[in-house]
């Protein structure tokens, strides 16, 4: 087995690193074994850049600690009251060599699985070592302690060894002890997948390269499983509290204690900080810009300020003043939206070999590194990723247009059909119109006619009658002639006397 040496002294980034992140810096142990899966992990995610990796995986094992220390805090008062503390599934030593500056190492027992690991640890950091095995009714342990982590292990077991495994730990534990153990929340499996009615959900899947996927895999669990399971392998008789996201603002975390001398409600725990820069660069002054954002998701928390150190003095600081809805977004809160800040450092205060260092600092003390390298190389990335995010904001800017232009179009063309349907409706309603007035036309043409004819007759009867009345007249003038002539009065008298013999005819 061998290890990777970093020196520090050499190293000015990881010097700096320490220098801020390390209780004691001058007995920080910083070595890696060559075989640490995490460290492994970390390079890749960063293409093989060693300090980025290096202070990636620094940062974890910190962050872990802090997270801890405010439990033991709460439960014994300090780690100077620990008398025992064991670190279950523990890797090689990303959180141990943050600890073992808390509490001396002879206080310290760790266990792994991996023999080289527990080796490396207990050479290295000099701390008990104990190697745990596949099976949990293997795991022969003798001795109780007063404190136990298992750090990502329970987010790893199907559901066969989870009980067993938990049974273990608890049994480990001394009257007045705590456990303390991280799962994946239900919530953060694929959305597409349904949980199980059992509130336990494992899958073969795992960044481990040498464990079997199907003992040591990716597990969810609901909160009722957790306390049920606790429940079971304490007898009932066990408190058990969940922290959520308590573990990197990722995985949750659970408290277990036999003795609850202070109530849940009085620990105080805080999330730290986070941020992020998204550009570096230098301008035309070839003074150095600054911009990103940093948020606290604590109830009632806020940043305090931005610091900006180059090789460990503090040269600047500002605090988030701008809203960043992306940044409110990603965090699906409002606490989130005004968390962006920039900043410039004069030209003659930073040079391009220098170590920078950025941080945010929350109201609770919580400290977040979001970068600590030379200048150079921070510029040389956030530039780049400055340049790329700004070509991508114009693509999808573009895509924007084109979308709303598509739409647009559609719209007009649906327009235009709509249009064309209602100037088609009203053609046909106008040809039907002008049928309809050509019709009627000629319904009043004929009726004028009709008229013009009933004039004519009307007129002709007029003549006719005028012609008749004339006659009449004639007739009329001319029977007064003859009833006054002398033969009239003859005939009537004649007329009168056969009238009188009772003669009948006129």
């Amino acid at each position: 087995m061998s290890e990777i040496d970093f020196n520090s002294v050499e190293n000015p980034v990881i010097k700096t690193f320490i220098r801020e992140q390390a209780k004691f810096p001058e007995d920080f142990k910083p070595n890696i074994c060559e075989d640490d899966e995490m460290y492994l992990f970390a390079l890749s995610n960063t293409k093989d850049d060693r300090d980025r990796a290096l202070v990636r995986y620094y940062s974890l094992g910190r962050r872990i600690l802090d997270t801890v220390k405010q439990v033991v805090d709460w439960h014994f008062g300090s780690f100077d009251n620990v008398p025992s503390f064991l670190d279950f599934a523990c890797g090689y030593g990303r959180f141990t060599r943050f600890l073992i500056q808390e509490i001396p190492p002879e206080r310290i027992w760790v266990s792994d699985i991996y023999a080289n690991a527990v080796k490396f640890q207990s050479e290295y950091f000099a701390v008990s070592g104990i190697v745990s095995t596949g099976k949990p009714e293997n795991y022969l342990i003798e001795r109780k302690f007063d404190c136990i982590l298992a750090n990502s292990f329970f987010s790893h077991m199907p559901e066969r060894t989870f009980t067993s495994w938990l049974q273990n730990l608890y049994d480990l534990l001394t009257p007045q002890g705590i456990l303390m153990f991280s799962v994946h929340d239900e919530c953060l499996r694929a959305a597409h997948v349904e949980m199980p009615a059992s509130g336990i959900l494992f899958s073969p899947l795992s960044e481990s390269q040498s464990l079997d996927k199907e003992e040591y895999g990716t597990t969810y669990v609901t909160q009722k499983f957790v306390k049920d399971m606790v429940a079971k392998v304490s007898g009932g008789k066990a408190f058990v509290h969940r922290i959520e996201k308590g573990i990197c603002r990722f995985q949750d975390l659970y408290l277990v204690t036999n003795e609850l001398n202070r109530d849940f409600s009085e620990l105080k725990f805080n999330h730290h900080p986070e941020g992020y820069i998204d550009v570096a660069a230098f301008t035309n002054n070839e003074n150095l810009y600054l911009e990103g954002w940093a948020a606290d998701m604590n109830v009632g928390g806020k940043i305090e300020e931005v610091q900006v150190l180059v090789n460990g003095k503090l040269v600047q600081r500002c605090e988030p003043f701008y809203d960043r809805p992306d940044v409110a977004g990603h965090f699906e809160s409002e606490l989130a939206l005004q968390s962006g800040w920039n900043c410039f450092l004069p030209k003659n205060t930073v040079g391009a070999q220098d170590v920078l260092t950025v941080k945010a600092i929350n109201n609770c003390g919580g400290e977040w590194i979001m970068d600590n390298c030379t200048v150079e190389s921070l510029v040389g990335q956030r530039q780049s990723q400055y340049l790329l995010g700004s070509t991508q904001t114009k693509l999808k800017l573009v895509e924007t247009k084109l979308v709303e232009a598509q739409l647009k179009w559609e719209l007009s063309e649906n327009n235009l059909m709509i249009t064309d349907t209602k100037l088609a409706d009203s053609q046909k309603k106008l040809q039907e119109t002008q049928n309809q007035l050509i019709s009627t036309q000629s319904q009043l043409e004929q009726t004028q006619s009709q008229l013009i004819s009933a004039q004519m007759q009307l007129e002709q009867t007029k003549n006719q009658l005028s012609n008749l009345k004339q006659e009449l007249n004639k007739s009329q003038t001319r029977v007064v002639a003859m009833e006054s002539s002398k033969f009239w009065k003859i005939r009537s008298a004649w007329f009168q006397v056969r009238r009188s013999l009772g003669l009948a005819g006129e």
